[in-house]
């Protein structure tokens, strides 16, 4: 499936530089900033292959402006020359800072897997903080465990925010009729050299936040328990149910535990998977505990 931003299951070889026209290779595949006609129309057919017709397509005509004024646009093609996947950010600021937020990545399906997604954002990263930009932003649904291990666990984000139906509820197939809630996460473009609070609970003793707790589970309220660590369980696949009426329960739960947490200034500081009971959980822990 299409993602909102993130489609890499496999880490690429450590990414060059990709400068102006320049390009770099990894494996099968060349990447190089998109910059003539013929790369931004072809960026626009790949957004609708992926997204689908009722997808808001970024014209070719704005991309190009977006990039002449300090915007990012990076793709990736293969043997043929073919564009396969991008990722396209703009320019902004936060706080006073300048800042990109990185508004789409997308992989052609044929070529999912083969680690092009993760090679293009570690490239956008490179590539920013070459241009003196420290952070960029994006947005991801929570409820997609694996666009959450990916972001926590291998690219190290941080949670910003928590964002009550972003987008709207659209007819894309990409959202699936739920409420597009969406978490903001942070990315510095240079080494994050702030400690990482340490996660050492264990299922059984961790309190769980879910909407179906099991046997044996801990649950609290985060708003009226203070707890050291926690858990947030999200399904372990979506797209296995988001055809029943469990995914929307999980989307309230699953916001009104988040929302929770952030008030009272717990940090996301990865994403763990329990094999044995086919559970998925972020793990978070007190501010203190940091």
């Amino acid at each position: 499936m299409p993602l909102d931003l993130d489609d890499h299951s496999r880490d690429p070889q450590p990414p060059g530089t990709v400068d102006g026209a320049g390009t770099t290779s990894e494996s099968n595949f060349t990447y190089r900033e998109l910059a003539s006609v013929d790369d931004t129309a072809a960026c626009v057919e790949l957004q609708a292959e992926i997204w689908g017709s009722e997808f808001d397509v970024v014209p070719a005509s704005l991309m190009r402006i977006i990039t002449k004024i300090g915007g990012l646009a990076i793709g990736a093609f293969d043997a043929d020359g073919a564009l396969v996947g991008f990722v396209f950010s703009l320019s902004g600021v936060r706080d006073g800072e300048p800042i990109h937020w990185s508004h789409m990545l997308g992989v052609r399906e044929a070529v999912r897997g083969a680690g092009v997604g993760r090679h293009l954002k570690e490239l956008q990263r490179v590539e920013l903080a070459r241009r003196g930009i420290a952070r960029m932003l994006w947005t991801f649904d929570p409820l997609q465990a694996r666009h959450a291990h990916l972001n926590f666990n291998r690219l190290g984000v941080r949670l910003i925010d928590y964002v009550e139906n972003m987008y709207g509820i659209t007819a894309s197939p990409l959202h699936h009729g739920l409420a597009t809630d969406r978490l903001v996460v942070m990315l510095p473009t240079a080494s994050d050299t702030r400690p990482r609070p340490a996660w050492n609970g264990m299922n059984g003793s961790v309190p769980v936040l879910t909407p179906f707790p099991r046997v044996g589970d801990v649950v609290v309220d985060l708003d009226d328990t203070v707890v050291p660590a926690a858990l947030i369980e999200v399904p372990a696949d979506l797209e296995q149910i988001v055809s029943s009426d469990v995914a929307g329960a999980w989307r309230l739960a699953t916001r009104a535990s988040f929302l929770g947490a952030i008030r009272r200034g717990y940090e996301v500081t990865g994403l763990r998977r329990d094999l044995a009971t086919n559970r998925t959980f972020y793990t978070l822990v007190a501010p203190s505990t940091g």
